[in-house]
């Protein structure tokens, strides 16, 4: 297990290193001057000439990726002059209030979406199964942040319920916690319901028509019994899928950390492009693309824990 583990770290290096050429290249040729928002419209070009020296503009784009990367490997994401704060500061708050919306959203969506597709698979071809398929389409087909408006208009400013945006902390009590919570949780966790019931569903069918399940019935266990085996071997493709979800609410929670003022990654990225701070933009891209990479890691591990065919062919 341990030689695995390397062996998919080693992997995850390239790919990590590929992620941060590609990052760099795409905001370094934005058009735009990107001392324009430093200066004042009137700054003279010795001004310009040594605020350029300062931040590293004056170099080619190669020393600068190089150096760029050394810093980054050392933990060194630079300095925001908008925020006037280090970057590693902005990125380490934003990040734990984004793990923190994504646990809760992962918990809700991987629950609920393992749930409807055992049933669905168990019951297949009766209405629930009928039910759990057009719900998860539903899921699927509706934007996050139509949810998202939605909810809002309703539960916030119709039956004025629950608050309409912003984090509450622990310290002000766990109910106001929550309220601030449920709205950002339910949208953000329509997708991955509906995607997780959807391949649960499908690997349950699938492994019920395996040949063994005619073999554990003909030896008399009961049909609870199956399905604990069914479930154990069906469950490889449903971590697969939990592994990308939880990523994809780490690093595609934009649009919804904005529109409910939740101050995580997704809203720190949507003001550092507004106001064109290119360091944090590229520092929190490779941080949440470095914890996609880990968590896909750790999915795979898990995998040869639940299915011993794969530690087998590893």
């Amino acid at each position: 297990m341990m030689t695995l583990a390397l062996r998919r770290i080693a992997m995850a290096v390239p790919t990590l290193l590929g992620v941060t050429v590609v990052i760099w290249l795409l905001l370094s040729i934005l058009p735009g001057d990107p001392l324009a928002f430093l200066l004042p419209q009137d700054a003279s070009p010795a001004d310009r000439a040594r605020l350029a020296t300062e931040l590293g503009l004056d170099q080619p784009l190669p020393v600068r990726y190089v150096q760029w990367l050394f810093d980054m490997m050392r933990g060194d994401f630079g300095y925001s002059p908008f925020r006037r704060r280090e970057v590693a500061d902005l990125i380490a708050a934003a990040w734990k209030n984004t793990a923190l919306l994504a646990g809760f959203s992962a918990a809700f969506g991987l629950t609920i979406g393992i749930s409807l597709g055992t049933l669905a698979g168990v019951y297949r071809g009766s209405a629930i199964d009928r039910f759990v398929t057009g719900l998860a389409i539903v899921g699927l087909s509706v934007p996050s942040f139509w949810v998202a408006i939605l909810l809002l208009i309703v539960f916030s400013a119709q039956l004025k319920v629950l608050p309409a945006g912003g984090m509450a902390t622990f310290d002000g009590g766990f109910p106001s916690f929550l309220k601030h919570l449920i709205m950002p949780v339910i949208s953000g966790s329509m997708v991955s319901i509906a995607i997780t019931a959807r391949v649960t569903r499908a690997s349950i069918v699938e492994t019920f028509k395996a040949e063994f399940v005619d073999t554990l019935r003909a030896k008399g266990l009961r049909e609870r019994q199956v399905l604990l085996h069914v479930a154990k071997n069906a469950i490889s493709p449903v971590l697969t899928t939990t592994g990308l979800q939880v990523g994809f609410l780490l690093g595609g929670s934009v649009l919804i950390e904005t529109i409910f003022s939740w101050p995580g990654l997704g809203q720190l990225v949507f003001n550092a492009i507004a106001a064109r701070d290119l360091r944090v933009v590229q520092a929190t891209t490779v941080v949440i693309a470095a914890t996609f990479v880990i968590l896909n890691l750790l999915v795979d591990l898990l995998q040869m824990t639940f299915d011993p065919r794969q530690k087998r062919a590893a």
